[in-house]
């Protein structure tokens, strides 16, 4: 019969041998959640990074859009009854309607490209935030150049017209060029290539965001 001693050092390593094989079924399942965890971070930083790039591209176009000058469209949106009012001003009357129009419309997609600026930080950190600052200032530029505008045209004590020199000047500065190289169109674009850039630079990988 087998020593009783040695039946107890039998016993204490087969304890020790199911006590590390349950360390390492731990282990295991602890690391396994972690790779999980940082697969399902990922995948949730990838989805926000390539929205945020969908957005900044949309809210870009849009603040270029919403500086165009007013057209025939524009002008059947918003229609006037008052026609007791001199030509000047049904004018200013139909550049107010249609500019506060174009303002609501690019508000929405403003706001589009905020949100997906907050979802990212909240995965990534305040860098997000920080790198698309430049261009955030540039869109709120394009919104005060609009307010300007509207300003102008409501001032009564004025009485501008589309041919009033005024008008002319600031128009100037507002219209975009034809081909999107006037200054604001280029810092518009410039900074929103720098964000995008940014995200390329913390981690994300040009493959991450483009797959």
């Amino acid at each position: 019969m087998p020593d009783p001693e040695f039946k107890e050092w039998v016993s204490l390593i087969k304890d020790g041998l199911l006590a590390i094989a349950a360390l390492v079924t731990i282990g295991v399942g602890i690391y396994g959640a972690r790779v999980w965890k940082m697969e399902l971070i990922g995948k949730e930083v990838y989805a926000a990074a390539r929205e945020l790039v969908k957005q900044s591209h949309i809210v870009c176009k849009a603040a270029d859009k919403l500086r165009l000058p007013t057209d025939a469209l524009d002008k059947e949106l918003n229609p006037h009854s008052d026609t007791t009012a001199t030509d000047d001003k049904l004018w200013r009357i139909s550049e107010i309607k249609a500019y506060q129009r174009r303002l609501e419309t690019f508000s929405i997609k403003l706001d589009n490209f905020e949100s997906a600026k907050l979802d990212l930080r909240v995965l990534k950190g305040a860098r997000v935030y920080e790198s698309f600052m430049p261009f955030g200032r540039h869109l709120t530029d394009t919104i005060l150049l609009i307010n300007e505008y509207l300003d102008l045209l409501k001032d009564d004590s004025l009485k501008v017209g589309p041919k009033s020199s005024e008008v002319l000047d600031l128009q100037q500065r507002m219209y975009p060029s034809m081909n999107l190289d006037d200054d604001l169109s280029q810092k518009l674009s410039d900074s929103r290539e720098e964000g995008e850039n940014s995200l390329l630079v913390s981690r994300l990988g040009n493959s991450f965001i483009y797959h």
